[in-house]
């Protein structure tokens, strides 16, 4: 959802409109599909800016939001973090400063649906002829802020599960709101599977203070794993990196190279092709340790 297309009128007064063409999209919202992710399925296009939500009745989930942020920096829109019902959250500031953290470079806005000042706070980043998009699990509150920022919109809401507080898949189908002013909100089901598709650039926004120190490591194509002279192992020696924040990163650079592959025969040629040139030179290393 969210092509635009050009219209004309007629030809007749029946059928009284004509497509004349689809423009080009500004931004695609694009995952693997779900089960295999050999197919890239588009959640969201033109989108302006997505709504990465989590809800505060649950644990922060650092390696979701990465997941999330990737995915939506490659999209082309400018991702933000709202941390929805902070009311159930016992130490809010904790949280906050926790998803800043992870969160590198993106807005993080803290609400609850009983705040009416928190909610108006987020009205205002609203921009005419804007479309945000609302991305999440089920059960963050996504159709729940819709209705609080448009005084038209019913969408479908329902309580979370009290035992794990998990959504019910309330909202089946992408739906687009007009909000007062001329914004335009998108709703959407919330999301079990989110499969990376192609996150090149979004990985390098997604972890900006990673990405910075690979320009200092020794060797270009450094792995950030066992090399000598690696400047991100050692920030995480010198706990300026978190150990769980590079596995993540790690995590998915490997998924997302894994997907490349799967999209481009030549890559993977060429990449096999690499791997049994360096197992050749490695059994040719140590027959010849075994000379000596």
């Amino acid at each position: 959802m969210g092509d635009w297309a050009m219209l004309t009128p007629g030809p007749e007064p029946a059928d009284p409109w004509t497509v004349r063409c689809v423009l080009d999209r500004e931004s695609a919202l694009a995952r693997g599909a779900a089960g295999t992710g050999a197919t890239e399925h588009v959640l969201a296009a033109n989108v302006d800016v997505v709504w990465v939500v989590q809800g505060l009745d649950t644990p922060l989930n650092p390696r979701r939001i990465e997941r999330y942020l990737a995915v939506v920096w490659e999209s082309g829109a400018a991702p933000a973090l709202v941390l929805t019902k902070s009311d159930l959250c016992a130490d809010v500031d904790r949280v906050r400063a926790e998803a800043e953290r992870i969160a590198v470079g993106v807005e993080v806005r803290v609400l609850s649906s009983t705040d009416p000042a928190s909610i108006s706070s987020l009205r205002t980043t609203l921009r005419p002829a804007g479309t945000v998009a609302l991305v999440g699990p089920s059960g963050v509150g996504k159709s729940t802020l819709v209705n609080l920022l448009s005084s038209t919109a019913e969408a479908a809401t329902s309580q979370v599960r009290s035992g794990d507080r998990k959504g019910r898949h309330t909202t089946t189908r992408r739906e687009l709101y007009r909000i007062a002013g001329g914004a335009l909100l998108l709703d959407t089901p919330g999301v079990r599977e989110l499969r990376l598709w192609s996150v090149e650039d979004g990985l390098d926004q997604a972890f900006p203070d990673i990405e910075t120190l690979t320009g200092h490591c020794r060797f270009r194509d450094c792995s950030h794993e066992t090399e000598p002279g690696c400047a991100v192992l050692a920030a995480e020696a010198a706990g300026v990196i978190d150990p769980d924040r590079l596995r993540s990163y790690r995590k998915l650079r490997a998924e997302a190279e894994h997907q490349r592959l799967k999209e481009d025969p030549l890559a993977k040629k060429a990449a096999l092709s690499e791997r049994k040139t360096a197992l050749k030179t490695m059994k040719f290393h140590q027959k010849d340790r075994a000379d000596y």
